[in-house]
């Protein structure tokens, strides 16, 4: 009894100690961007508008910048997408590993429960007709914090594979946008350019009875004829890039390719300009930033881990045993024990496989520190490039505009002209088919507008919804 109370008051010291000495040790702290950035990046001046400022509520982005748009139907297939695409289950897998990661890496903070047992006859394997049992627990002090450099190295892991996963989302997010809008153009295109081969076909007719009564030439017959067989084999083309756009949506929407019409072939107003004057902290919001950054803190912390590893292991270590044996006498028969006690493993020679390890982790943490530098460069080109050609495209969107605008206004003249006999219903099929071209123009240079600014959005990360 006084054994096992000493055992048991030993036991509680080592216990107090190993808490108090690990409490004691604390690892390196979590790297903001900003410090990587200075050191991944030491050369680079980051221009003004992109310099974080105090006070961000000069400048908004709106998160979930699908609202921007008021689009009913796209926020339903938005909705759809995110239930049945097959990606997202691939994500849902992706988030389940990462916390299994975490918890792997945190099992070694605890202590290790094993037990041995072993029963036999009088003739057995090994001859000796032992039974007997043993539990044993053992838990290392993390007196230089290896295994909670180890733990947090997962956790960065762990957040890397998360905002992976948030891009990836988002990826498909706006894939489906721009896919969505690109399906409408081409099914108003497709639609314009059959009427603009059925208004040639009607122009072709008209020049060959004109040419019956001696008005035009077999030359402008020819030359009519090969324009309204080149606008069919437009509308051909149209229509098969039209259904291959709407299948490309339905793959997206996890269903099967069928080229399903939309059921509305408008384009979005396109939001106002964002404004200028963004603050470099907006970036912060890129899940490919916060990746980069996760995976070079995750690299630091796993190069401390191998650091560490050449320090001593220290161990507390407590056990219950009980052994028997029907060919060997042990004294006074069956014997129990319990025992407590601590070890210590000192790497003295691995053949220089520590040293290896070490080296390794080190080239791992500079590549990760590089390919986060590579990283923000890349983010703010992202926005520098979505910014102009956002401005740029409004701006040829106006001109297309007024040119259709000022396309319809001879349209209508053209006709009014038919009306009081000045001229003949060629003339009024040729306008048509600038009235049409036009119109496809202009849906064009809408639809590049709109996907500049979802482009201008993913720059600036956030979220979609």
């Amino acid at each position: 009894m006084r054994k096992d109370l000493l055992a048991h008051g030993t036991l509680t010291t080592f216990v107090v100690l190993g808490a108090a000495l690990l409490n004691a040790c604390t690892i390196s702290k979590v790297q903001n961007s900003k410090e990587l950035t200075e050191k991944a990046l030491p050369n680079v001046e980051i221009p003004n508008q992109f310099v974080a400022i105090s006070n961000t509520s000069q400048v908004k982005v709106d998160d979930g910048w699908l609202k921007q748009f008021n689009d009913p139907e796209l926020n339903e297939l938005v909705v759809e997408a995110l239930k049945s695409n097959p990606d997202i289950q691939i994500i849902a897998a992706r988030r389940n590993q990462s916390t299994s990661l975490i918890d792997a890496a945190s099992g070694a903070q605890y202590p290790g429960i094993n037990a041995i047992g072993n029963t036999g006859g009088k003739v057995g394997s090994g001859g000796t007709g032992i039974t007997g049992y043993y539990i044993g627990a053992s838990w290392e002090l993390d007196l230089w914090g290896r295994v909670r450099s180890s733990v947090a190295g997962a956790e960065q892991n762990a957040k890397a594979i998360n905002a992976d996963q948030d891009a990836a989302r988002l990826s498909l997010i706006a894939t489906l946008t721009k896919s969505v809008w690109l399906a409408r153009n081409l099914q108003e295109q497709a639609q314009l350019a059959n009427d603009n081969a059925t208004a040639a076909t009607k122009n072709a007719e008209l020049v060959q009875v004109r040419e019956k009564i001696g008005a035009s030439s077999l030359t402008e017959v020819s030359s009519a004829i090969a324009s309204a067989a080149q606008s069919k084999e437009t509308a051909l083309i149209a229509a098969q890039t039209r259904d291959q756009a709407l299948r490309a949506v339905e793959i997206l929407l996890g269903r099967y390719p069928k080229a399903q019409a939309l059921k509305t072939t408008q384009l979005p107003a396109l939001p106002e300009p964002v404004a200028a004057g963004l603050p470099a902290d907006l970036l912060e919001r890129r899940p490919d930033l916060i990746a980069a950054e996760a995976r070079v803190n995750s690299a630091f912390y796993l190069a401390d881990e191998k650091r560490l590893a050449r320090l001593p292991k220290i161990s507390l270590t407590s056990g219950f045993g009980y052994i028997n044996s029907q060919v060997f006498s042990l004294l006074n028969g069956p014997n129990t024990s319990f025992g407590v006690g601590a070890n210590a493993v000192m790497p003295l020679f691995q053949g220089g496989a520590i040293e290896a390890q070490i080296a390794y982790q080190n080239a791992e943490a500079k590549a990760a520190l590089a390919n986060y530098g590579k990283t923000v460069l890349a983010a703010f080109n992202d926005v520098e490039n979505a910014l102009s050609g956002e401005a740029n495209w409004r701006e040829r969107s106006k001109q297309l505009e007024t040119q259709l605008n000022e396309q319809k206004r001879i349209m209508q003249n053209t006709r009014a002209e038919l009306q009081i006999g000045r001229i003949d219903q060629r003339q009024v099929q040729q306008q048509i088919i600038k009235t049409n071209t036009s119109e496809m123009s202009s849906r064009q240079g809408r639809l590049d507008a709109l996907t500049q600014r979802v482009n201008l959005y993913l720059a600036l990360g956030g979220s979609a919804n």
